[in-house]
């Protein structure tokens, strides 16, 4: 089951993601966050003779969602959730947690993609990121023009459709006091052997010039630990995620 959650901030622009969906599938239930909303009928608008992006449910305090109370009114009652502003967790945790258990009732293997949270307050994106580190993670952040892959031990990617130009980079999901673990890698500028024991283990790596002349993919392997892979939105990635079907 491919669950889509919208969320507020800056969110890749949809016309840029065509290779992402091919890359995965269609979604099976959409969930748009407060002003998630907006970005949630962009993709709507945008994809609406491939794929269905209307929201299954809308939640949050709506407290920046524009023009929430007309906007609200398209969509009927019993598929939105509201939340009183006055709580410790964001819009993006709710709507994380209502993904995981709605995948849960139904039983299915779940991936969930979460679209937006890009830029604005810092201390949002430093919460995205700590939700790689808990129950309530996505499969995948798609923020500006980057995809945040979680990937723990047993994955595998090949990654095409990059040019030289294009940034690749490897996180610990446990941030930069993080150490450990081993990802093989073929394809790349500076190969697996060049990464860092603490912290980042690559920022802004690329697909060497003998792959890319040849039109081959990069490979990347988790061996041990967990990882945050972090691609050019517009990658053709395939992906085989350790724990998930």
């Amino acid at each position: 089951m491919h669950i889509v959650v919208f969320t507020g901030g800056g969110f890749p622009l949809p016309e840029t993601t065509e290779n992402y969906w091919k890359s995965t599938s269609c979604p099976d239930y959409v969930v748009a966050a407060d002003s998630g909303l907006c970005a949630c009928e962009a993709y709507a608008e945008f994809w609406k003779e491939e794929y269905d992006f209307s929201p299954d449910v809308i939640l949050g305090d709506m407290d920046s969602l524009p023009s929430a109370e007309k906007r609200l009114k398209k969509y009927p009652s019993e598929k939105i959730i509201l939340h009183d502003p006055y709580k410790d967790y964001t819009d993006t945790e709710l709507a994380l947690e209502h993904a995981h258990s709605y995948a849960k009732r139904s039983k299915e293997h779940k991936f969930i993609t979460l679209v937006g949270g890009n830029g604005g307050r810092l201390d949002h994106l430093l919460g995205i990121l700590d939700l790689f580190a808990t129950e309530l993670r996505p499969s995948v952040w798609l923020c500006g023009s980057q995809a945040v892959w979680f990937s723990p031990e047993g994955s595998r990617f090949d990654v095409s459709g990059v040019s030289p130009k294009d940034p690749i980079s490897i996180a610990r999901v446990n941030g930069s006091s993080g150490s450990g673990g081993k990802i093989n890698s073929s394809g790349l500028e500076w190969e697996s052997g060049c990464f860092r024991n603490k912290g980042m283990p690559s920022i802004s790596n690329r697909i060497s010039k003998k792959n890319y002349k040849e039109g081959m993919p990069v490979k990347l392997s988790v061996i041990e630990g967990i990882f945050l892979l972090i691609f050019p939105v517009t990658a053709l990635v395939s992906a085989v995620i350790s724990g998930t079907a």
